[in-house]
């Protein structure tokens, strides 16, 4: 694969997104609690930031999964990967855990973290690298869980 301008990352310096730009929202419930987690990507379709929305305002979790947020877009917008992302982050294990609901593909989080991993892997990581990770079946592509 050759790398074009647009795609190399400088060192030190944030990428920036357009002022304008596309991504969704996936509203889930793992273990009852509702999350919505919007996903930006720019340009090239690359992923770009992650806000986190937790149903509880005011608490320490909303807070926390709100920071959590803000480090995980700048650290995308200085050049992490999302296989880092996901590598670093699947399998995390902390309240809330255990059922999801509004996402078919995914039904079990082991934290709202495991379960952003899981989305960002199943959206944006190549095929053979989900199958490694243990989130598809290799025959299929189905999810694993």
């Amino acid at each position: 694969m050759q790398v074009t301008v647009a795609e190399k990352h400088v060192p030190g310096v944030p990428r920036r997104l357009p002022r304008v730009r596309s991504g969704y929202r996936v509203d889930v419930e793992i273990s009852g609690t509702e999350f919505g987690f919007t996903i930006t990507v720019d340009d090239h379709g690359r992923l770009g930031a992650v806000d986190i929305d937790h149903s509880k305002h005011g608490t320490f979790a909303h807070g926390l999964t709100t920071a959590l947020a803000e480090l995980v877009s700048t650290a995308l917008a200085h050049g992490m990967t999302v296989d880092e992302f996901v590598h670093r982050f699947l399998h995390t294990r902390f309240e809330p855990l255990g059922i999801t609901t509004g996402d078919p593909d995914i039904d079990w989080a082991s934290s709202p973290m495991d379960y952003l991993a899981r989305r960002l892997a199943l959206d944006f990581l190549p095929q053979w690298r989900q199958v490694e990770l243990g989130l598809t079946h290799p025959d299929t592509a189905a999810p694993t869980w």
